[in-house]
């Protein structure tokens, strides 16, 4: 026998199906019983067990917990996110609350909290261990099936192994019905009814009957199958009841050691029709694809109804209850057509098939256990859960089945779940199962997923295991319920209505109703509020929810609240297959309404005789209008988004202006307005700008600003362009397309006074932006050569040239020489005769360089004697050659002609043109002829450009003599070689020497070695 350990599971959000219902384990009012364990007599030391209720709470929680006829109450005070774990239950003296025996106890345990909390019952001793979830009284039912298991498995029956069930009573005046499934302790008979009437805080326990001799056909009688149901009291009303079942001791597996179990039953109506299984792991390293053998009880509430395993139909049933399997490969999908209940049963170390086992093969962990399972239709998007480490669990798994879909928003604790430990169901492949091992010491643990989602959490150790619902909603599934906006003109379904909108009820029943209570009454402000009671209505239509088929019934008239918030509707109806309170079930149908459109206007003109105009506008919130409805004093009204009402007399007026939304919902609102007979201000505009497209025209109202009485000015621009302005007379605009006629419309109105009239001015026209464009054409593109420009553009008032360098305004045809060689961008742009200007068009124009050629040094030769001319030019075979004059030369059309001239210099010039591009570049030479060697007698260096150096032109035919030159002084003042490449210029040292006579020696340096000497005169 083990001890089990405990997780406590907080349900944070509900799943947002067509119920309106919310309700989960998380409640303030809960009871159970101390339930009966051998241990109370058998187990030593005898009596050791306890009872521990662990309360857990997200709010800040006053608890108060207490024993019905006695004294015990304790007063708890838990803090925000936490678990209180500080309270057991006496279990001897004038506090015993133990159940000891069959039969009645009125020593019920209570639990009351000023704020939802979940609260967990755990029973254990040394070697014992049991623990339950509760469920709050707001989920308590009137109809509920006991689930227990064999004692006859582990074929041995130990003293008090009892299986047991009792039912607590919240309330005096509760009277059940109870069938048990077999005999009895007391001497009940299988399948005969016995009536128990309870009182607030009394138990009625059943056990099974049993003789405790050792033979293991003499063990308890399985009490799975038997029906509690809740019947009219004294009271003549019916009482919800609380109903727990389990064993004072069991075993699945023979080998296995004992267990205590107990279990809260869920109530009949909390039953689903679509379950996912996967069986516990029984490993050590987080394997999800280990198999591992469970047992599955499957209980009906009907005989008849079809369930289906994986698609195939079960068949085999027990005692027209249950059917039961063992899994060994994986999960199951189980479905059905009518409302099932799946109880998993864990099993031990040899898993009911290998006993006895040996150590360490075959390796294994774990004791029994049982939990229920969750329908997927009761699934949660968030828990909060507790897990115990006590009695050496060394794993604790959690199985979570989830849409595949929302696999990606699975959150374990904040941290995503490894993809490893996610595989598909293997039978219900949109939906996955993740497998989550929690490590550390006890604490708190989160699961969240944006989809709802249903999970197991157990623990494994040596000598230890347990098994748990992580959390659960509990809502009546006999029941769904919907409303409908009367003016929703979409086809999404509404979830929620708005204040004063008109909508229809709808309640969904799991089967034909012979009559049904709308408790109207009972909901403040719902308007009508007067009862309603259908006999044998007649359904809409019938739809399968969740494979399940189901009645739609509605009340034929339309209902509204007059505020926000969350309202109930409490419903009853009565079918002849209930069997609890006269055939009657309890249900509400959830109301949400939220705030709807919050319309406003504004209106101007409020002066007599003249024409209000109302502007209807939206507030604040997100709805899309599609319907207005303007209400006057006098009755009359319209149905446009902006009203004109023409009032005959002054005064004060009422006007409503309502607004429907897409989805439905209504919002008005009421102003009063106040005629006057004041003086209208005159009004007119002024636009000022070119009209053309993309220009900004400017518009100015004659009304300006009033620090005394602040105005809005409204601005039509007539293309669909509206402006409001409340500090501004003057605005701008700009039409982006081409218009004639176009009309502008303005008004202005005042805080206080009366305000003028619409105005309006036409805008003869809204030009459109001339293009602009052109040609060029050239002979070559060469530097300085004009080239030609066109366009093709007509009645232009304005040219701007652009060449990039230098600008133009002129007018085509004309020409341009670019002077420099490259890329040059050329822009136009133009004005047309009506002042709208064009975008700038661009060109670039390639102009070619001139080609660089040297025609080479001039030359000084003997008359009579020949001189070659030396052009030189980089890649020459790429030019044609040209010189001039042709005299005297041996040829004109290379670059090294001989030429031979008379006594007179000649002057060449060579030109180059580029075979490519044709452009020409030139340059010129000199060749002179000297007859004999002349030495002039004086010069005149004065800067006036005439014979301002002492030039010997002769000296060109001794290029190797030197000129030495002696002031009078006899100071040395030039000396020079080549002296005709630069002749003395009467400087020396920077200075400007005087006027006077000056000597000269020349040495021609030539084969007879002459000296030529003399004077010359330096005259200033």
């Amino acid at each position: 026998m083990r001890r089990l350990s405990i997780i406590l599971i907080i349900s944070l959000l509900g799943w947002s199906g067509l119920q309106a219902q919310d309700k989960s384990n998380r409640g303030r009012e809960f009871w159970l019983g101390y339930n009966f364990n051998y241990s109370f007599y058998w187990e030593s030391p005898v009596n050791a067990q306890e009872l521990a209720i662990y309360i857990s709470t997200e709010q800040a929680a006053t608890v108060t917990v207490s024993i019905s006829n006695t004294g015990f109450i304790r007063v708890l005070n838990i803090p925000a996110n936490t678990v209180d774990a500080t309270i057991t239950i006496p279990k001897q003296g004038p506090d015993d609350a133990r159940i000891l025996t069959d039969g009645l106890s009125n020593h019920g345990i209570h639990i009351v909290s000023d704020v939802p909390v979940a609260v967990y019952a755990h029973q254990y001793a040394t070697m014992v261990s049991g623990a339950t979830m509760l469920m709050p009284v707001e989920t308590w039912g009137y109809s509920y099936y006991s689930i227990n298991y064999y004692q006859t498995t582990s074929q041995s029956s130990p003293n008090d192994w009892y299986s047991w069930f009792n039912v607590v009573a919240t309330e005096d005046n509760t009277r059940v019905e109870i069938t048990p499934s077999d005999t009895t302790k007391n001497g009940w008979l299988p399948y005969q009814t016995y009536t128990v009437n309870l009182n607030k805080g009394e138990i009625y326990n059943v056990f099974g009957k049993a003789i405790f001799d050792g033979n293991p056909s003499h063990a308890s009688k399985d009490m799975t199958g038997s029906k509690i149901i809740s019947v009219p009291g004294a009271d003549g009303n019916c009482h919800p009841v609380g109903v727990f079942s389990g064993s004072g001791g069991i075993r699945l597996c023979r080998g296995d050691g004992g267990e205590f179990v107990h279990q809260q039953v869920f109530p009949a109506q909390a039953w689903g029709t679509r379950y996912l299984t996967y069986h516990t792991i029984n490993n050590t390293n987080t394997n999800i694809t280990e198999t591992n053998r469970n047992i599955y009880r499957v209980c009906v509430q009907d005989p008849t109804t079809i369930v289906k395993k994986n698609g195939v139909p079960m068949t085999g049933i027990i005692k027209n209850f249950y059917y039961e399997y063992m899994d060994s490969t994986g999960g199951d999908y189980i479905e059905s057509d009518k409302p099932i209940q799946v109880a998993q049963y864990m099993t031990n170390k040899n898993q009911c098939w290998n006993f006895p086992t040996t150590t360490p093969a075959p390796l294994s962990y774990g004791d029994p256990e049982m939990f229920y399972i969750s329908p997927i239709e009761q699934g949660q998007r968030s828990v909060l859960f507790y897990v115990s480490r006590k009695s050496s669990i060394d794993y604790v798994y959690a199985n979570i089945h989830l849409p595949t879909a929302a696999v990606n928003s699975l959150l374990v604790d904040g941290a995503a779940v490894p993809s490893g430990q996610i595989i598909p169901h293997p039978h219900l492949p949109s939906y996955s199962v993740a497998l989550v091992r929690f490590i550390g010491p006890a604490t708190q643990h989160t699961i969240t997923c944006d989809s709802a989602f249903t999970s197991t959490v157990y623990g494994l150790g040596n000598y230890e295991s347990y098994g748990y619902n992580v959390g659960t909603l509990i809502n009546n599934l006999n029941n769904y319920s919907a409303i409908r906006n009367t003016l929703n003109q979409t086809a999404v379904t509404d979830t929620f209505t708005c204040p004063k909108t008109p909508f229809r009820l709808f309640a969904k029943l799991a089967f034909p109703a012979n009559s049904i209570t709308w408790k109207l009454s009972q909901v403040p402000g719902l308007n009508p509020g007067v009862d309603s009671v259908q006999n044998n209505p007649v359904p809409l239509y019938t739809e399968l929810i969740n494979g399940r088929s189901y009645y739609t019934y509605t009340l034929q008239q339309d209902f509204s609240l007059p505020t926000a918030g969350t309202f109930y509707i409490p419903i009853s109806y009565s079918a002849a297959v209930i069997q609890n309170c006269n055939q009657t079930e309890f249900a509400s149908i959830k109301i949400v309404v939220k705030p709807g459109p919050r319309p406003d206007f504004i209106y101007q003109n409020l002066c007599f005789r003249d024409t209000v105009k109302l502007y209807g506008s939206q507030i604040g919130n997100s709805f899309i209008l599609t319907n207005y409805l303007w209400t006057f004093h006098d009755g009359s009204t319209q149905t446009s988004p902006v009203a004109k009402k023409l009032y005959t007399t002054t005064g004060t007026f009422d006007v409503n202006f309502k607004v429907i939304a897409d989805n439905g919902c209504v919002g008005d609102t009421t102003k009063q307005i106040t005629l006057s007979t004041g003086t209208i201000p005159p009004l007119s505009i002024s636009i000022t700008g070119t009209p053309c497209i993309d220009s900004i025209l400017q518009f100015r109202s004659s009304l300006t600003p009033d620090p005394n009485n602040a105005a809005t000015w409204f601005w039509d621009f007539g293309d669909g362009q509206r402006a409001t302005l409340s500090n501004n007379n003057t605005t701008t605009h700009v039409y982006l397309n081409p218009v004639t006629n176009i009309t502008v419309k303005h008004l202005v109105t005042y805080t206080t006074g009366c305000s003028p009239d619409t105005v309006r001015q036409v805008i003869p026209f809204i030009y459109n932006n001339p293009t602009a464009d052109f040609t060029w054409t050239g002979d070559t593109l060469c530097i300085n050569k004009p080239i030609q420009f066109a366009s093709t553009s007509t009645n232009i008032a304005a040219w701007n040239w652009s060449f990039s360098p230098g600008s133009g305004s002129q007018a085509p045809p004309f020409s341009y020489p670019f002077s420099s060689a490259g890329a040059h961008a050329v822009s136009l742009t133009i004005k047309d005769q009506h002042g709208c200007g064009s975008l700038p068009v661009t060109q670039t124009i390639t102009i070619e360089p001139d080609p660089v050629i040297d025609a080479g040094p001039d030359q000084y030769i003997s008359s009579g004697s020949s001189a070659s001319l030396n052009a030189v030019i980089t890649n020459p075979s790429n030019y044609t050659f040209l010189w001039t004059p042709s005299t005297y030369l041996s040829a004109t059309d290379i670059l090294d002609p001989v030429s031979t001239p008379d006594i007179r210099p000649v002057t060449y010039t060579i030109t180059a043109t580029d075979k490519n591009t044709h452009c020409k570049g030139s340059d010129n030479v000199i060749i002179v002829p000297v007859v004999k060697l002349f030495i002039p007698t004086g010069f005149t260096p004065n800067h006036d450009g005439i014979n301002d150096t002492w030039n010997i032109p002769g000296l060109a035919l001794y290029p190797n003599a030197v000129v030495t030159i002696y002031n009078r002084w006899g100071q040395k003042v030039f000396e020079r070689k080549d002296y005709i490449q630069q002749p003395w210029d009467g400087v020396y040292q920077g200075t400007r020497q005087p006027s006077g006579t000056y000597v000269y020696f020349i040495h021609l340096n030539d084969p007879q070695q002459q000296v030529l000497k003399g004077t010359f005169n330096l005259i200033l």
